[in-house]
């Protein structure tokens, strides 16, 4: 294994930077604002008058907010050591509160609401208490909820309780699940060929949304004695993240609870798994800090746009140098946290594949992998 900190062997013959490219090549810091939202939070307080009762109202759907995201950040068994600041850090860890609904009465306030959270608030919280998180939520993963009805599988067809339930139910998290719309699908992928789950079917749909990750899910009801309902799912996967999501459940429904209750659960429960399986593999000791030089190679303006694309949305690079351009080549000092291996995993789900070359490190899109050898 190369040390990752030897510098750079080859000869980067280096021209004059093209006047545009001096306008991209400051550091550059990963985004991952989407991750510290936290929405659909409800409240309801009553109080001696509406004022106080909004009052504390927001400043429950604050608290609530926070411990959503923490839970989401980090693995359940550092749940009992999570953070619990006052009032006051917590007031400074919120960038802004949307209301989304509200109800009032003179004593009551109703409300559901959106809150996000400064980045680098929760990171020092995190980092105070030495728990370490997870916070890159990479490209989508693209599901076909697939709904076997009495008249045959529904994808795109209505109605498709299934898909309702993953459009509305699909609780937030690290890993974002998208449900494309019929519109969206329409060209790519029938409701038969979808049903069929063959792989070259679900790599059609993830070139079509730019993704690796593609889950099939099938949702089969069954109605059972007593009024009640039982669903079956079956996930077939490709890509990184779905691919270990693949096998089979059963979802039963309790005396009472609808067919629509039981695709909700459902939902929430794959979507639970997702995150907790990508969470198990992703942690990231922000701890550990590394420097990487490495090489990429360019074949004009747009490779240079597309791979400093890719670099703002890996979360382990806290920022990058550019120590050298041409019109050819790029040499790039990464600063990033965690361990290399999860550095080039996360590369890999951004669409980058870092491979060791003789003396030093290339960095480029998947496609155009070389040929380097074992390393």
């Amino acid at each position: 294994m190369p040390n990752s900190g030897k510098n750079s062997g080859t000869g980067l013959a280096v021209v004059l930077f093209w006047a545009v490219f001096a306008l991209f090549c400051g550091p550059a810091v990963a985004q991952t604002a989407d991750t510290y939202t936290v929405r659909n939070v409800s409240v309801d307080i009553s109080a001696e008058n509406v004022n106080v009762a909004r009052d504390r109202a927001l400043a429950e759907g604050q608290r609530q907010a926070f411990e959503t995201l923490m839970q989401r950040l980090t693995s359940s068994a550092d749940w009992p050591r999570l953070p619990h600041p006052s009032d006051a850090d917590l007031i400074n860890a919120v960038l802004d509160v949307g209301i989304d609904q509200e109800k009032r009465s003179a004593v009551r306030y109703l409300a559901t609401m959106s809150v996000r959270f400064k980045p680098d608030a929760i990171r020092r919280l995190l980092r105070g208490a030495n728990i370490a998180y997870v916070e890159w939520r990479g490209r989508p993963v693209v599901v076909l909820p697939v709904y076997q009805s009495d008249n045959g599988p529904q994808l795109s067809e209505s109605p498709n309780p299934w898909r309702d339930a993953w459009r509305s139910g699909a609780a937030q998290g690290v890993v974002p699940l998208s449900v494309p719309t019929p519109e969206q699908i329409e060209g790519t992928v029938t409701t038969a060929q979808a049903a069929a789950g063959a792989p070259e079917t679900l790599a059609a749909v993830g070139q079509r949304f730019n993704t690796q990750d593609v889950l099939l899910a099938v949702a089969t009801p069954i109605r059972q004695d007593g009024g009640k309902v039982k669903v079956d799912v079956v996930l077939t996967g490709t890509g990184p993240v779905a691919s270990p999501l693949a096998g089979s459940r059963s979802y039963d429904g309790e005396i009472g609870e609808t067919l629509e209750m039981v695709l909700h659960r459902a939902v929430e429960d794959i979507a639970k798994i997702a995150n907790d399986t990508w969470k198990s593999g992703n942690m990231l000791q922000f701890d550990k800090q590394a420097n990487l030089p490495v090489m990429v190679p360019l074949a004009g303006f747009d490779d240079w746009l597309s791979v400093r694309e890719k670099l703002t949305r890996s979360t382990p690079v806290r920022s990058y140098e550019v120590a050298a351009l041409s019109k050819t080549e790029a040499a790039l000092v990464l600063h990033f946290v965690g361990e290399q291996s999860q550095l080039e995993s996360v590369f890999l789900q951004n669409g980058l594949v870092l491979s060791w070359a003789s003396d030093h490190w290339i960095l480029q899109p998947v496609a155009s992998r070389p040929n380097t050898g074992t390393r």
